[in-house]
């Protein structure tokens, strides 16, 4: 393993604070060893603080967060994301990071420790809530698909059991929806006329816009929304988005090799660099695939190999 640190330019750890101490691969061991080395630590709660010791998934921090209280309907439990959301944030956050502390190495810094939590990048995304709650002394309800901001903005049931999203967010562009729905009047209604008085007459908004969606198959309803330039579109289940010509074109989906099931379908890389675009090259590596190569670059031969494999220090 020091051999490996030797050259790395990144460590990267998602052990419970305090464990990699333990081992004696502590941050200044590490970088007194090699001052280049990143070292990002990922941790439910961060390296410090009352829950640093606590083991931490996603899911808690999804709670603890703020973000399933505010995600659902206000008559209904709060919701917590149906996939990995908070770990998926994290991850985003984690490489930014890593990119930002390799660019200021190269402009003369030294290696550094990153301390990336679960919880604090997802919590990030609530925004100006806490600024408003010391301000208000509100706290903000679950909305379901509207918007304590905005209207109309919503998810809209259609005649053939299909949904729409839309936002109207903007005065042009709700003039444009109301135009659309058939009723002009509602813009020059004291009700409707600014965006202030939708939000505070959301229930009477959605009843109009949601009453001419239920009125027309989805197809129908977003050709005459998008023939207006409203901002509408589609919710899509997955078979939907896979079928869709704009994510067939842009190659959205990229066909990638598997050894075990053959060809998949996974997500392109984003974002997309026009000067050194990524590449698929490889499938994923199985268990062990690189140890030879990785360790015979840092000076081990193919004996010094087979020890470690028999004593169970390398897969």
């Amino acid at each position: 393993l020091w051999r490996l640190i030797d050259t790395a330019d990144v460590f990267l750890e998602n052990y419970r604070p305090g464990t990699l101490e333990a081992m004696g691969l502590a941050p200044e061991t590490l970088l007194a060893r090699n001052p280049r080395l990143i070292v990002v630590r990922i941790s439910g709660f961060g390296q410090t603080g009352p829950y640093a010791k606590q083991p931490g998934f996603g899911t808690l921090v999804e709670a603890m967060s703020g973000f399933a209280d505010r995600t659902g309907f206000p008559d209904r439990e709060p919701v917590l994301p149906p996939l990995a959301l908070a770990d998926m944030i994290a991850g985003l956050s984690g490489a930014m990071a890593v990119v930002t502390a390799l660019l200021a190495r190269e402009r003369g810094a030294d290696g550094q420790v990153i301390d990336l939590s679960l919880l604090e990048p997802i919590f990030s995304t609530l925004g100006p809530e806490a600024a408003i709650y010391r301000q208000t002394g509100q706290i903000k309800q679950r909305m379901g698909n509207a918007s304590n901001t905005s209207a109309p903005r919503n998810i809209y049931r259609c005649a053939d059991g299909g949904y729409v999203a839309l936002s109207g967010s903007i005065q042009a562009m709700a003039k444009r929806i109301f135009e659309t729905i058939g009723q002009p009047e509602m813009i020059a209604d004291p009700r409707f006329r600014t965006n202030t008085d939708r939000v505070r007459n959301r229930e009477l908004v959605d009843a109009a816009v949601g009453g001419w969606f239920a009125e027309r198959p989805r197809d129908e309803a977003l050709a005459l929304m998008q023939a207006a330039g409203v901002t509408a579109g589609p919710v899509y289940d997955i078979a939907d988005a896979i079928a869709d010509p704009h994510f067939v074109q842009r190659e959205v989906l990229v066909e990638v090799e598997d050894r075990d099931i053959g060809s998949i379908p996974v997500h392109n890389i984003v974002p997309r660099l026009s000067g050194t675009p990524g590449t698929w090259r490889y499938p994923a590596p199985t268990l062990g695939e690189h140890t030879d190569a990785l360790l015979a670059a840092v000076g081990y031969d193919t004996a010094d190999i087979a020890r470690l494999r028999a004593h169970g220090a390398a897969a």
